[in-house]
């Protein structure tokens, strides 16, 4: 099996045993996706960021298609507001941005042979990615390896378990003592001068789960 991106490793370690985000959490794991694949395209140099505003930079490589519709909404926009990204994916599972996107890295995970689609969601009319065991195991193996043991963290498997702090996920795959230990190191990178893909992935999460809480507050008082 090819190896993952960090978005693919993402949906991963946060679909459920459906295939899909768990209904509590679909908002945060949805934006959290959203996080993940804004990183990768500017990892790419696709996009460009400007304070708070993102603009296509360079075309989207072959290997990247999954990406292909957040990319495509930033280059219909030429240059657009992140929290303008927030509101386009702040929707219901059901949304058709929302879908377009999961459904690319979805389907990318099963040509990989990393997952199987399947039917999920009431009377199954909801496309599910079940990710295989190995998949999963092999996943959480080289987080674990990484974060738990001595020697170097990629900046890959740091961005991803930012990432997944972030939506309340890491307590899935390491215990509460492991948890505090791992967060420790994760900070302590975002820190140093090699550390500039976790901070710009806690960037990205400040402010679209700022934006996100923000319009939802404003949402509850109108």
């Amino acid at each position: 099996m090819k190896d993952l991106s960090i978005v693919q490793k993402y949906m991963v370690c946060t679909v459920n045993d459906k295939g899909v985000f768990p209904v509590a959490s679909v908002e945060e794991r949805t934006l959290g996706l959203v996080a993940g694949a804004l990183l990768e395209l500017q990892m790419e140099g696709c996009i460009a960021v400007d304070g708070k505003k993102v603009s296509v930079a360079g075309a989207l490589p072959q290997d990247k298609g999954y990406l292909k519709p957040l990319y495509d909404f930033i280059r219909e926009k030429q240059s657009v507001k992140l929290y303008v990204v927030v509101d386009a994916y702040n929707f219901s599972w059901t949304d058709k941005r929302i879908n377009e996107l999961r459904d690319a890295v979805g389907g990318s995970l099963v040509q990989l042979g990393a997952a199987s689609a399947c039917k999920a969601g009431l009377l199954g009319k909801q496309a599910g990615y079940l990710p295989g065991p190995e998949t999963v195991r092999s996943v959480v193996e080289q987080m674990r390896a990484e974060l738990l043991e001595e020697g170097p963290v990629s900046d890959e498997t740091a961005a991803l378990v930012a990432l997944l702090e972030r939506v309340k996920c890491l307590k899935a795959y390491f215990s509460a003592f492991e948890q505090k230990a791992v967060r420790q190191k994760i900070e302590a990178l975002a820190q140093s001068p090699e550390g500039k893909m976790v901070r710009d992935m806690m960037t990205y999460l400040q402010i679209i789960m700022y934006s996100f809480a923000a319009r939802g507050a404003a949402a509850a008082g109108s």
